[in-house]
């Protein structure tokens, strides 16, 4: 039980009541569910090209542009997915697998004849591949095959698993450079361990391949070394911390003390999300990046990666029964719901304009007024994750 798109893969119902998801969040079972699934047929539905068959990255409502179509299709594809889970609606799968494979043929390397097949291009740089956004890729193909049982998917996340491979072969680097055929974990290099395993123990789930268990035990094994001294991992060149390399590490090292047995993942989680309590701000949020002296460098705040941690400490509070974990998920979610585009929100704007209404909001401060759907995938699936969690307490 380890897919995190919609809570029954984790296990969990839908609670037969409310009080407790209203006590905490403010908010009913069927409120929660009712934004969610506004924010993908309302929302998101806009920056779908109908053309392309995959969806713009973010919209602007100060200036009414539509972003350019990206690798963020792997990621965004889980909204279609979770609100596919919770309401069978097929033409929201279709959806999931048209955005999949436009980022799939577009946005990773799939020549036949490179050895590097599997890595999906950076944004910015075309010639990096990183295991970062491989990860994305991995997990939502990973679901998909899980959903549909297509052939298709096995032969896709044997090229993810591939790159992973060869990443730890190099000796746990995350980007690959086509240019130079150079892997490094330096300069700018996302050193997110938590996404292969979390995509391999999810794989591992998928198939009963104990192999794949071992590949998520020797990357955990090896985030184990990048943890500091004060609990956090620095995984930004080693030098800062990063939310959105923050929620896939909690769970993965979470999933790997589950599934191992073994306490020293969990209490690696532990002093991470100990680190965490102490830097979350009075609104349950955190800000973009801190560095190892402890002090803030980037001090805007991304709202998706709020509700994506959420999700992680109420795992870790799955395990561990600590309420303060709990407690801060609540405060991060509270702070998730008032990030959506809607009137009494943090940021009541441009609602009259149908790309807003129902999106979430991707900086706060606000930056350049964008809703994206990179951001919303995390915010829907904090939302039914915690309520249905709740509903599993005795509150």
């Amino acid at each position: 039980m380890y897919e995190t798109i919609f809570p029954t893969g984790w296990g969990l119902e839908r609670p037969s009541s409310s009080e407790a998801v209203y006590k905490a969040l403010g908010a009913t079972v069927e409120e929660l569910e009712e934004r969610a699934k506004n924010c993908v047929y309302s929302f998101l539905e806009t920056l779908y090209d109908p053309e392309e068959k995959a969806l713009r990255h973010y919209y602007r409502p100060d200036i009414h542009y539509y972003d350019k179509l990206d690798s963020g299709n792997f990621l965004m594809a889980v909204n279609y997915l979770t609100i596919y889970d919770l309401t069978g609606d097929p033409f929201l799968l279709e959806r999931a697998e048209s955005c999949f494979r436009w980022a799939y043929t577009h946005t990773t390397e799939n020549h036949p004849m490179f050895t590097w097949q599997g890595g999906v291009r950076d944004g910015f740089k075309s010639n990096e591949l990183y295991v970062k956004y491989t990860g994305d890729a991995f997990l939502t193909c990973t679901a998909l095959y899980r959903r549909t049982k297509k052939e298709e998917y096995l032969f896709y996340i044997k090229q993810f698993h591939n790159f992973f491979k060869q990443a730890k072969k190099a000796g746990f680097k995350y980007k690959y450079d086509t240019n130079t055929y150079q892997w490094s974990s330096h300069g700018f290099v996302w050193r997110s361990f938590g996404f292969p395993v979390v995509c391999y123990i999810e794989l591992y789930e998928a198939t009963g391949e104990e192999k794949y268990l071992q590949e998520a035990v020797a990357w955990g094994d090896h985030g184990l070394t990048l943890q500091a001294e004060d609990g956090c991992f620095y995984l930004l060149d080693g030098e800062f911390w990063n939310s959105d390399l923050t929620a896939p590490e909690l769970r993965g090292l979470a999933f790997l003390t589950e599934l191992t047995g073994d306490p020293k993942y969990l209490q690696a989680a532990c002093r991470y999300a100990d680190w965490l309590l102490k830097h979350q701000n009075e609104e349950g949020a955190w800000p973009i990046g801190i560095d190892t002296d402890g002090e803030v460098c980037a001090p805007n705040i991304g709202p998706g990666d709020m509700p994506n941690i959420a999700v992680s400490l109420l795992r870790l509070h799955r395990d561990t029964k600590n309420d303060a974990y709990l407690q801060a998920a609540l405060r991060a979610m509270r702070y998730s719901l008032s990030m959506q585009a809607l009137e009494g929100g943090k940021y009541p704007l441009y609602l009259e304009d149908k790309s807003v209404k129902w999106g979430f909001w991707s900086w706060d401060p606000l930056h350049d007024y964008s809703l994206s759907g990179d951001q919303s995938v995390h915010h829907i699936r904090g939302f039914l994750f915690t309520a249905y969690y709740l509903g599993s307490l005795s509150l």
